[in-house]
């Protein structure tokens, strides 16, 4: 079994960090526009973007004098795969990192998808997953129908305030690995929250 790296981090009050901090939906500087996921955890994944998000926490911690923790979380998604995904292969890695790792037909068809749920609500057509949406709520339901919903946790761009960084939502709660979270500094024990329930 193969896993992601995904990364976290989050502010607090006070001259100490907390005992425990459950991680829920997130602010990672996104505008208030961009829909996350409510059934699955969002976290930071790969090197566009975490790092920058990263520094303006930093930023913002010094700038507010609010305490910043940082957390990196593994996630299973079966087998790695090194070439880029197909319909067929969700089976077996679990994981899909969109645009950049998944083949034409793939994305042409959660391009379908994207645009018949966008259409139901008389909303205009879109280029996701080519291009970042702000609709990524509408991962919920993708991730209900085959062969979507093998997949542990999907990846994908998303603008915030300081340019597009590569989001990642997991969906299947067991695929995270808790006892390899790391937090740094280490005092602060890590909780998970579907936001969803």
């Amino acid at each position: 079994m193969s896993a992601i790296g995904t990364k976290t981090f989050f502010l607090f009050d006070g001259d100490r960090q907390p005992d425990t901090h459950k991680l829920g939906y997130p602010d990672y500087f996104q505008g208030s526009e961009l829909k996350l996921p409510r059934n699955g955890l969002t976290l930071l994944y790969g090197n566009k973007g975490p790092g920058s998000l990263i520094g303006a926490a930093v930023r913002e911690s010094a700038a507010t004098g609010r305490g910043v923790c940082f957390a990196d979380i593994k996630v299973e998604i079966g087998e790695w795969d090194s070439n880029k995904q197909r319909l067929s292969t969700f089976e077996h890695c679990r994981f899909l990192n969109l645009p950049l790792r998944a083949n034409k037909e793939v994305l042409d068809d959660i391009n379908v998808h994207w645009n018949r749920w966008l259409d139901e609500e008389c909303l205009p057509n879109e280029d996701f997953p080519r291009k970042p949406s702000n609709r990524m709520d509408l991962l919920d339901k993708l991730v209900k129908i085959a062969p979507y919903c093998h997949l542990n946790a999907i990846a994908y761009d998303a603008a915030t305030r300081f340019g597009i960084a590569k989001f990642v939502t997991i969906f299947n709660r067991d695929a995270i690995l808790h006892d390899q979270i790391n937090v740094i500094p280490p005092q602060t024990k890590v909780l998970i929250d579907f936001p969803g329930g």
